[in-house]
């Protein structure tokens, strides 16, 4: 009888460990070589576009889309992937994350609707020499009227306007126009055939962005294109160095207002200040970019970032003693 019950709960154990084994792979992670999905996030295998900037003498070194996939505007584009707009979009149905509404017209008001949908936030990867080179997919972006860096966005996945599907036998079927474009983030507002937009009204502009040759690596370099979604969370930061006396807390507070984050500032007794922040993930990412260059008399030598989950109790930012 007890060699029974040991074979049962062997068994047992076997089939437990097959279906975690199986739960694992389909909700945290799945690779076909170019695209891997993560929790919240996909990663994408592709290189920076070789034919971008093909057509200045035309375009004038105009970009109309952050990415796209073989095929697709790649002469327009920073990053070409691997992936297909139906893989990644397929890879978010695995995530959970649905289709927004992608942009469209009203006329009633007679006027353009903007995007909706979950937002997300863009990295790119790549390497510089013996080093690995990871910035904001922005940063690869010029706005020719601030000659800075785009500005830093949560990218809205609306997924792209539906069109009939010219392949299919049947004439009624329909299809979203990135899975035949391979447009997938458009840098136009209202672009409506990729899969994701751009929030920023100054995208509404002819010509508004050129690739940022200060930190563009050379066309060709092989890159790892990480989409994220813009969650919300708190993050408990430590600041190391001259921040006690030169008005931190006060700085702080003042970003943190304005980037729409809560929580508090603190000077702790071992001279550092604490930070508690809470906002989604473009929020925090930006203050954290204040918070290691301080204010005027202020040195930051180093940062402690601890991410917690979000929780929802602050109201405001504030200072505490």
């Amino acid at each position: 009888m007890q060699k029974v019950k040991t074979y049962a709960w062997r068994a047992g154990l076997k089939v437990c460990i097959g279906v975690w084994f199986v739960v694992l792979c389909t909700n945290i992670g799945w690779a076909d070589g170019h695209l891997q999905i993560e929790e919240k996030k996909l990663v994408l295998k592709g290189k920076i576009s070789e034919a971008l900037g093909e057509y200045d003498s035309h375009l004038k070194g105009a970009v109309e889309y952050l990415v796209c996939g073989h095929n697709g505007k790649e002469y327009e584009s920073i990053v070409v992937v691997e992936a297909t707009a139906k893989e990644i979009h397929d890879a978010l149905s695995k995530l959970d994350i649905q289709v927004g509404t992608p942009p469209g017209y009203d006329e009633v008001k007679d006027e353009p609707t903007p995007p909706t949908g979950t937002t997300v936030v863009i990295f790119v990867e790549w390497k510089d020499g013996d080093k690995a080179k990871k910035v904001r997919a922005e940063e690869l972006i010029r706005n020719v009227k601030t000659q800075k860096p785009m500005q830093h966005v949560a990218w809205i996945y609306s997924g792209s306007r539906i069109v009939s599907d010219l392949d299919s036998d049947d004439e009624d079927a329909m299809m979203p126009q990135a899975f035949m474009s391979n447009d997938i983030v458009a840098l136009k507002r209202f672009d409506a055939s990729a899969l994701f937009q751009n929030p920023l009204p100054e995208s509404e502009e002819e010509n508004i962005y050129k690739k940022n040759d200060a930190v563009l690596p050379k066309l060709g370099t092989p890159v790892t294109l990480t989409i994220e979604v813009n969650r919300k969370m708190q993050l408990y930061v430590l600041i190391t160095g001259r921040v006690q006396g030169v008005g931190f807390r006060n700085f702080t507070q003042r970003n943190a207002q304005q980037l729409g984050v809560k929580g508090y500032a603190k000077n702790l007794t071992n001279g550092k200040v604490e930070v508690v922040a809470e906002g989604d993930k473009t929020q925090l990412d930006a203050l954290v970019v204040f918070l290691r260059e301080g204010p005027r008399y202020a040195k930051v030598d180093s940062l402690e970032i601890d991410e917690r989950p979000f929780t929802a109790e602050y109201e405001t930012f504030g200072i505490r003693y």
